[in-house]
């Protein structure tokens, strides 16, 4: 059977591009003189892995989307900015003092697989976009092979990485005009398996998975990031996208996953967030409140979201003319600025702060770094497990975490012959 995927249309309730932004879902259907990453073009062993097309070209030559010339902005007051802004969402989840210990995800790349990563301002400097791949079915044509056509994953990983030129961790808080993500060291490994509408097959997800288990080690991958739920009624241990987190899971990668936006329409949570190895991060409110969104996921009381975080009209990377920027005109902030909300860019938060646990702490395991950030997670009040998991991500807290014992037993997916 062949499996379709695409990025989820959000109701009037629920999350999306800022009508919102929004997270992915699949539905079962037949810059000029720097660094620039790697690329790769081995099509037999990409077609092994199930890709559509394995298509070398070079992401920052002839593309719309080239980082544009950094210009001076005028200092700002932190209370005048949104509550979605990564200044203040760094600072509700505590990252910005582990950076002021000089931890700021450094030496850690993060893979994003998604619509591809543009190279906009604030993922444009050298070494930061450290190797692209396409396995969409848009990587046969040069003029779409590695352009994120539609803005999710570039948004995603400003999230996780994004530096502004200029900007400087160690002095961040004096300056809330800059861009700065979660983990503005580390790197990322763009994997595109879905093209500009958001569409791709569940094939060529898990062909992106097992693309990054393979390269993990010449790349130095340690962190996944997957904004993908499949609708699948299928129990984790059976399930295809499901085993493929797992296998990187246990390769020593951490996988974390967005737990969904259908709120209590549906009650349980998607494959691969349904697989109990992997971390599934549900939407927190952005801002003072301590709550739960109300479009987060909700579990079934047997798997649930691990933690929530901010998801909330976060502000990051802007792809302009992507499908995002042209379809949902609410979310515009400025020229380089969008805002998006969904559990898609709760777990880019999420990543984000794996990305600084494994800078500091290079030994953990993936079991060691769920526990620490799950041990550590801020209860809310009021809010049910099966809505809040173990609570809003703290940095502090998971950084200081005891995860000595930390080790996971649950039963293992297997891999269908059917994918």
């Amino acid at each position: 059977m062949t499996h379709a995927i695409a990025l989820t249309r959000s109701g009037s309730t629920h999350a999306g591009w800022d009508t919102d932004f929004e997270h992915v879902s699949i539905g079962a259907q037949d810059a000029g003189g720097g660094k620039r990453p790697k690329r790769f073009a081995i099509a037999a062993a990409a077609l092994a892995l199930g890709a559509t097309a394995f298509v070398v070209a070079d992401p920052f030559e002839s593309r719309s989307g080239a980082p544009t010339a950094s210009v001076a902005e005028a200092p700002v007051a932190a209370a005048d900015l949104a509550p979605g802004s990564m200044y203040h969402v760094v600072d509700q989840i505590g990252a910005r003092a582990l950076w002021e210990q000089g931890i700021t995800g450094a030496g850690v790349n993060v893979a994003v697989i998604d619509t591809g990563v543009s190279p906009v301002e604030s993922l444009a400097a050298d070494g930061k976009i450290v190797a692209v791949a396409d396995l969409s079915a848009e990587a046969a044509s040069p003029a779409t092979a590695f352009v994120d056509g539609n803005g999710h994953g570039t948004h995603l990983a400003a999230i996780i990485a994004g530096r502004e030129p200029g900007a400087s961790p160690a002095d961040s808080a004096a300056h809330p005009e800059t861009f700065l993500g979660v983990a503005p060291d580390s790197g990322i490994v763009a994997v595109k398996v879905a093209d500009r509408a958001g569409d791709t097959r569940q094939a060529d997800v898990i062909a992106g998975i097992d693309w990054v288990i393979e390269n993990s080690a010449d790349l130095d991958i340690q962190v996944i990031n997957l904004a993908f739920d499949s609708g699948s009624p299928l129990d984790y241990t059976s399930d295809a996208l499901s085993a493929a987190v797992e296998r990187a899971w246990n390769a020593g990668i951490t996988v974390v996953v967005a737990a969904g936006n259908n709120g209590e329409d549906v009650v349980g949570l998607a494959s691969p967030a349904n697989n109990p190895f992997v971390i599934a991060v549900g939407g927190a409110l952005t801002g003072d409140e301590l709550g739960v969104a109300e479009w987060s996921a909700v579990g079934d009381g047997v798997r649930n979201p691990d933690v929530v975080a901010p998801g909330v009209s976060i502000e990051s990377a802007r792809v302009a003319g992507s499908d995002a920027d042209l379809n949902h005109p609410t979310g515009y902030v400025d020229d380089v600025t969008f805002k998006g909300t969904g559990s898609s860019q709760s777990a880019a938060v999420t990543a984000g702060l794996v990305a600084l646990l494994l800078q500091q702490h290079p030994e953990w395991t993936p079991d060691q770094v769920k526990a620490a950030v799950t041990r550590s997670a801020t209860p809310i009040p009021g809010s049910e497990v099966e809505r809040a998991g173990a609570g809003v991500i703290d940095a502090v807290a998971a950084l200081a975490a005891d995860v000595t014992d930390a080790a996971q037993g649950f039963v293992a997916a297997s891999q269908p012959i059917d994918v």
